[in-house]
């Protein structure tokens, strides 16, 4: 092989890697922001409800807010807001770019997905109850470890089966 024909080779790979390069516009600029808040709010809603089981319930149900469990609340509203909107918006945005590109998603990705949104909903629930001011929130928060157990390990299903449908991708 000739110095000439390496150099050929070498071009021609750069060339692939370009054409296989998403387009950076604008659109690509939304879905990337879209990502990046869907990961930053579950970071913030599963470390805290993690936080909340690891650190402060075994020190008593008082001991999980220490009067702050309205700003807690609020970050669960704002996080369950952000999650819901970016989550349903790439979902959207995925299964439309795969219908275009003719290669629609397997009917496993749509059970993933599905799955997955119900544990959200879940979460988001659990999330709220606990720092909620009701009477049921009063009797959940009773029983605070189990209750933040069984919300964190639907956290954690939810991130398998994110990493499983990011396989689609």
């Amino acid at each position: 092989m000739s110095l000439f024909s390496a150099d050929i080779d070498a071009l021609s790979l750069l060339a692939q890697a370009a054409a296989d390069a998403p387009q950076i516009d604008g659109m690509f600029a939304v879905r990337l922001l879209s990502r990046i808040f869907h990961i930053m709010f579950a970071v913030i809603l599963g470390g805290g409800l993690f936080y909340l089981r690891a650190v402060l319930a075994p020190a008593g149900v008082d001991a999980c807010y220490a009067g702050r469990r309205a700003v807690w609340a609020r970050w669960v509203g704002i996080a369950t807001l952000f999650l819901i909107g970016s989550g349903l918006f790439n979902y959207i945005t995925f299964v439309r770019e795969a219908k275009a590109m003719g290669d629609p998603l397997p009917s496993a990705y749509h059970m993933l997905f599905g799955i997955k949104f119900l544990l959200a909903l879940f979460v988001f629930f659990m999330a709220a109850i606990l720092a909620g001011k009701t009477s049921l929130a009063d009797k959940l928060r009773a029983n605070m470890a189990m209750w933040l157990n069984l919300t964190w390990t639907a956290v954690m299903a939810i991130i398998i089966i994110g990493a499983l449908m990011r396989t689609y991708h």
